[in-house]
């Protein structure tokens, strides 16, 4: 049997939404119209200041982390190729005698292999240029003949770049960090007072029937949703065309979610009914949301759902 149930917020979006219904309300009535005690005026009065402080800090350090990520790829794809071109110029050199095997060393690569690093991570790449232009540096003081196209000068100019970047980067990410934490601190504090500001509110109008009731509350952010059987979601994600892996699925206003899986596989367990809404959501290597996508879907009381989203920048 289904039945109509309030529905806690659990993400920053929705405490946000939660607070800001409520304090808008307030600001729309009388003061002597007023359901909520002079206590809990207060506290929600000040927790919006609060909060709305921290949320939009989160928002501009997600701004100029987001900002730079381009320009940290962009360096890193400049550096990454500059870097592989020099040492296979290198290695086509010992082929031809033109510099010889022993000078392999300078750069800490296998005497014997012509074989080339990895350069995928950002932190190869960091420690192969450094290896290039330290290296040869040294391989040319030691008597060896200059290296061209590229030039170690040239792999150093796509390294100090790359560096700077990949500096931004982290301290970027720690300043998101730090804004993010700055929230989580004062969630428990949000929580209860939403919770405060929602049973007085009921309380104010548990006279009236059920219905009134509930739109009274509503007025006021107060979110219902109607509870059914246990269910599955379940579907994949794809990401222009191809298996979306460790994306996240989540109910926007549930609890529950789910990265997908290499084949953009995700599941969700849910007893929500109704009009339902999804997020489907790009994370970076750090976990940190990149790119989202709101879905809308339909659950019946019983029946699971199976929901496929296609996603593309």
């Amino acid at each position: 049997m289904s039945y109509l149930s309030r529905l806690t917020p659990e993400t920053i979006e929705t405490r946000f939404e939660a607070l800001h219904l409520a304090k808008n309300k307030l600001n729309s009535i009388l003061p002597a119209n007023n359901p909520l005690s002079p206590a809990t005026t207060a506290r929600l009065n000040a927790m919006v200041t609060d909060y709305d402080t921290k949320f939009n800090n989160i928002l501009a350090a997600a701004f100029a982390y987001n900002a730079n990520t381009p320009v940290k790829e962009s360096s890193q794809a400049d550096c990454s190729l500059f870097t592989n071109h020099f040492i296979q110029v290198f290695n086509l050199g010992v082929r031809r005698g033109v510099y010889i095997a022993a000078q392999r060393d300078f750069f800490n690569l296998p005497l014997g292999s012509d074989a080339l690093p990895d350069l995928d991570r950002a932190v190869d790449v960091l420690k192969w240029a450094n290896a290039v232009v330290n290296g040869d540096t040294n391989r040319v003081t030691a008597g060896g003949a200059a290296m061209s196209n590229p030039t170690a000068a040239e792999v150093q100019t796509t390294l100090t770049a790359f560096h700077t970047a990949f500096d931004d980067q982290s301290n970027l990410k720690d300043a998101l960090d730090a804004a993010e934490e700055a929230l989580e601190a004062i969630i428990a504090e949000a929580d209860k007072v939403i919770k405060k500001v929602w049973d007085e509110l009921e309380t104010f109008y548990n006279e009236e029937s059920d219905d009134s009731r509930r739109d009274n509350c509503r007025e006021w952010g107060v979110v219902y949703v109607l509870i059914g059987s246990d269910k599955v979601m379940s579907g994949t994600v794809t990401y222009n065309g191809a298996p979306a892996e460790g994306f996240l699925v989540k109910f926007t206003n549930g609890k529950n979610k789910s990265n997908t899986t290499a084949a953009g596989a995700y599941s969700l367990n849910t007893r929500m009914m109704g009009w339902q809404k999804v997020d489907v959501i790009k994370l970076d290597e750090n976990g940190k949301e990149t790119q989202k996508w709101p879905f809308e879907v339909e659950l019946t009381e019983y029946d699971n759902l199976v929901k496929n989203f296609s996603v593309n920048d």
